[in-house]
């Protein structure tokens, strides 16, 4: 849905201030913009016409967790669940939120039932292989990762997600063969690139570690949320710092062997991890009017910044 349909469903709804069908509509529209506040307004208006309105209680509760108010959110699926107890994705969206609170035997049985009723949904095995791996129980994890990537083989969040549980159990060949297939299937998705730019790192492989954090920053249009707050959080909590120093160091050895523009670019890299806008772009200013080799990557992360 786009502003066009915004468009058109905020004539229908002054032409019928009472369709509850243009409201809900119009609700998902703005959710699919990220316009949440609105959606929730929508949806509200919804469910006060029509208080028997399932859907409009499901995408209000998937609204909520998207600003993760994940207890409102379970509210709303709860609602919507007791209006129609057959519907497997309500389950499965319950499900997430539970884990989002760390709540993940409530998680899973949600998953479980989600997957009863439709066992062709490869999220919900995803999902579930998550909370199994939140617990401890890797095996399962694993098992529930592979029953997804045969449903979908080209979801790469769950390679991603098994690469890192072969990463916990010390199994670095299968970790990285995963890690790249998810990169191969979402190449513009930072996570994959920045797992496996730990793993490297971890298995003294900086080269190749400081080409994906390097990849995985570029690939985030707003460093300071996108990058520290999601992205490489995934790949643990000591992730951000370890990257940070490793990147400085880099930058440092390029300064000591007289390599300039190498120095500032990686210096600018590691300074977006804090992150640090202004003094990374004269970073990279500066290592674009030292030589450095690679202009299309100053490009990039230049047009980020000014994003």
């Amino acid at each position: 849905m786009n502003d066009q349909t915004i468009h058109e469903l905020d004539e229908a709804i002054q032409f019928n201030p009472k369709d509850a069908a243009a409201y809900l509509n119009r609700g998902i529209a703005y959710a699919e913009k990220g316009e949440y506040d609105k959606a929730i307004a929508d949806f509200d208006k919804t469910i006060k016409l029509k208080p028997k309105d399932t859907a409009a209680y499901h995408y209000r509760g998937y609204t909520y967790a998207e600003k993760c108010k994940y207890g409102k959110a379970i509210t709303d699926y709860n609602k919507a669940i007791r209006l129609d107890p057959n519907d497997a994705e309500v389950y499965r969206n319950r499900g997430f939120a539970y884990g989002m609170k760390g709540e993940y035997d409530k998680a899973i049985t949600d998953y479980n039932k989600a997957i009863k009723l439709n066992p062709k949904d490869a999220i919900a095995y995803d999902n579930r292989g998550y909370a199994y791996g939140m617990k401890g129980e890797y095996d399962k994890a694993i098992a529930d990762y592979n029953k997804a990537i045969k449903l979908d083989p080209k979801d790469s969040a769950s390679h991603n997600n098994r690469g890192n549980l072969y990463r916990v159990k010390g199994e670095y060949d299968k970790a990285i063969a995963d890690y790249n297939q998810a990169v191969k299937t979402s190449p513009n998705n930072a996570i994959s690139y920045v797992n496996r730019g730990g793993l490297y790192q971890k298995m003294d492989d900086y080269n190749l570690a400081i080409k994906d954090y390097d990849n995985a920053v570029r690939l985030c249009p707003n460093y300071a949320t996108d990058t520290v707050d999601n992205n490489f959080i995934f790949g643990g909590e000591d992730t951000v710092h370890q990257a940070r120093e490793l990147l400085k160091s880099v930058s440092d050895d390029y300064y000591k062997s007289g390599n300039l523009a190498a120095a500032a670019y990686y210096e600018g890299v590691s300074l977006l991890l804090l992150p640090n806008k202004i003094k990374a772009q004269r970073c990279f200013e500066a290592a674009r009017d030292e030589g450095f080799e690679d202009n299309t990557k100053i490009d990039m992360h230049l047009a980020n910044l000014k994003s």
